[in-house]
């Protein structure tokens, strides 16, 4: 991407432990680092984990796109605790079709803009009421942001049942086959699983949104790559959109011409066997015709929102 916001993501400061429930710290850089201490050691000590994007530097329209895509891409929906200033630019990240990005939204100060734009439950705390500030502050996030199990019912948001998946640790491949051209076609996907032996059979599954069902659709071949714990920068590079994604990642080809990464940790060129269609998302079953794996490297994982590594003694 090559817009001013992929250029400028904010710099963050986080204290806590990296798996306890986000609260995202919104405000003047200077005022945060002054003035939050007690406040941020209140939340860790609750069990939060506390993130403090720097988005003093940031033109506005790009302070909002940095901090909507920061609350999106995190693995579970975060709470925000924010000063008064920072209303509306908080109620422009949090704005648009769909449930809130943001459990909650705590203002220190009176709230600046109609409680509704947040989309989230809100509280206003008044500031300098110490340990007061701080008890309500917690206790307002266990009602609103608990930190016991969520429960997903069927209707329920969308995003609850993409946290629960998330709790499903999964290996990271690039799917890869060639278009009507012969140009190579490839796409970062964790939706890969074994489906039988005889006849040997695997599967992935590509949303009906992506730019790349046609072509998959179309082909008789793909491959599948599982990518080892070195590989996290091919993960990303097949993942991002760009109109080469093969242009600096070395592969090859087999009998078929589907794109074989090379060094993958195991990689297995298919003959297409069916397509099924399930919901937003398409289902590929392939036929094994050949495949080549390292078992002595250690795999590349994904788990709840991001990548982890997994090292065999």
């Amino acid at each position: 991407m090559s817009s001013p916001f992929a250029i400028d993501e904010p710099d963050l400061e986080s204290w806590g432990e990296a798996d306890d429930p986000v609260v995202v710290l919104v405000g003047p850089r200077e005022r945060i680092s002054a003035d939050w201490r007690a406040s941020v050691r209140a939340l860790v000590e609750a069990g939060r984990r506390v993130v403090a994007p720097d988005l003093d530097r940031l033109e506005p329209p790009f302070a909002v796109a940095a901090l909507r895509r920061l609350l999106t891409e995190m693995s579970s929906r975060p709470s925000i605790l924010s000063t008064a200033e920072s209303c509306d630019l908080i109620a422009q990240a949090l704005s648009g079709s769909g449930p809130s990005p943001a459990a909650a939204v705590i203002v220190a100060g009176e709230v600046s803009v109609e409680a509704a734009a947040f989309g989230a439950p809100v509280l206003a705390l008044a500031r300098g009421q110490g340990e007061a500030f701080d008890t309500a502050l917690v206790a307002f996030l266990e009602e609103t942001a608990p930190r016991e199990a969520l429960v997903y019912h069927s209707g329920s948001d969308a995003r609850t049942l993409r946290d629960a998946l998330g709790c499903f640790a999964t290996g990271v491949t690039v799917v890869t086959t060639r278009d009507g051209a012969g140009l190579p076609v490839g796409l970062t996907a964790n939706s890969f699983s074994a489906v039988s032996l005889d006849p040997p059979l695997i599967l992935f599954c590509l949303a009906r949104s992506s730019s790349n069902l046609d072509r998959f659709r179309a082909a008789e071949h793909f491959a599948i790559n599982v990518l080892h714990i070195g590989q996290q920068p091919t993960s990303g590079v097949f993942a991002r959109s760009t109109e080469d994604r093969f242009q600096d990642v070395a592969w090859e080809a087999w009998d078929t011409g589907a794109p074989i990464l090379s060094g993958a940790l195991a990689s297995f060129e298919c003959a297409t066997h069916q397509v099924v269609e399930a919901g937003d998302h398409l289902v590929f079953i392939g036929r094994v015709l050949r495949a080549r794996f390292e078992p002595r490297r250690d795999p590349l994982l994904f788990f709840r929102g991001k990548y982890r590594r997994l090292h065999f003694a």
